[in-house]
């Protein structure tokens, strides 16, 4: 079974169990890498550019909380009930 086909049983919405020898397999790749921190991502990047990055985030996350938010219901006026 190549890799392919093994990230496509992974990635399906029904549930498959995958046999041990995959998941040991997986675990030990994931291990290998390591877990790598925020400091270790952003090192290379210069602090303007960090700045940047994050005020888009927060323009990008207001605005999918403002679409979400929903407008205030309009009360009839009093002659039309």
């Amino acid at each position: 079974m190549g890799s392919y086909a093994m990230l496509h049983l992974v990635m399906t919405k029904t549930r498959r169990y995958l046999p041990d020898s995959v998941l040991a397999f997986f675990r030990a790749k994931g291990k290998e890498g390591g877990k790598v921190g925020g400091a270790l991502r952003w090192k290379g990047v210069p602090a303007a550019e960090r700045s940047a990055i994050a005020k888009a985030a927060v323009a990008a996350r207001e605005k999918k909380r403002a679409a979400k938010k929903k407008p205030p219901l309009k009360k009839p006026p009093l002659g039309a009930r």
